[in-house]
């Protein structure tokens, strides 16, 4: 009775180690904690530290206008997606409240030259240039690009001197896909990325 007993013990101990892996490979990263606004903190963090710090009356400070961020192998948001688009702006948006938070001079060119009131709401900003002032005092521009990596983002990030485009302070940081699609579980096939909601569906 005991020479069959530890046989088939010995195979169901076996087969319960061989499932395990497997039901770990199921299991998806677990979402960040953190939203977008933490992450690029760090990378202003990084970028800002680079500046003289501010001594007498001579300082003076760059006045900073803030771009989109931009793929860095094309440098063009002409053929991304919605997803990537909303990546571009919601980086600069949050580069921009960084800086103005540490003292900096920010200006948004966005700004209409007259405010347009509609029938449900008040429009202060806008991206066709036909309604927005062309003359700014900012000096200086924040610009960065990104790289899609297997589960988020390289992002880096720069200020330019508008006169000379002269690198005044550059920094590189790391955003997880999951920041933007908190609701959607993201992965990556060769070079595509391919994201699926709670269901598992694929889109």
């Amino acid at each position: 009775m005991k020479a069959i007993f530890y046989p088939v013990l010995a195979c169901l101990l076996l087969s319960c180690s061989s499932a395990v892996p497997v039901a770990k490979s199921r299991n998806q990263p677990a979402l960040s904690e953190y939203p977008l606004h933490y992450y690029t903190q760090q990378l202003a963090d990084n970028l800002f530290a680079q500046l003289p710090k501010q001594q007498g009356i001579f300082y003076v400070a760059p006045q900073i206008a803030v771009a989109s961020f931009l793929p860095v192998n094309t440098l063009s948001l002409s053929d991304a997606d919605a997803g990537e688009k909303q990546l571009a702006n919601q980086l600069s948006e949050s580069m921009l409240a960084h800086a103005r938070q540490r003292g900096l001079k920010v200006y948004d060119y966005h700004l209409r030259a007259q405010l347009l009131l509609g029938g449900d709401h008040e429009q202060a900003l806008s991206r066709q240039l036909s309604d927005i002032e062309s003359v700014s005092d900012a000096d200086t521009l924040l610009v960065g690009t990104y790289s899609a990596m297997e589960d988020g983002y390289l992002v880096n990030a720069r200020l330019i001197s508008i006169a000379d485009k002269q690198v005044l302070a550059a920094a590189s940081g790391y955003v997880p896909h999951n920041v933007l699609w908190s609701q959607q579980r993201v992965g990556k096939r060769g070079d595509k990325l391919y994201r699926q909601d709670l269901t598992g569906v694929q889109k």
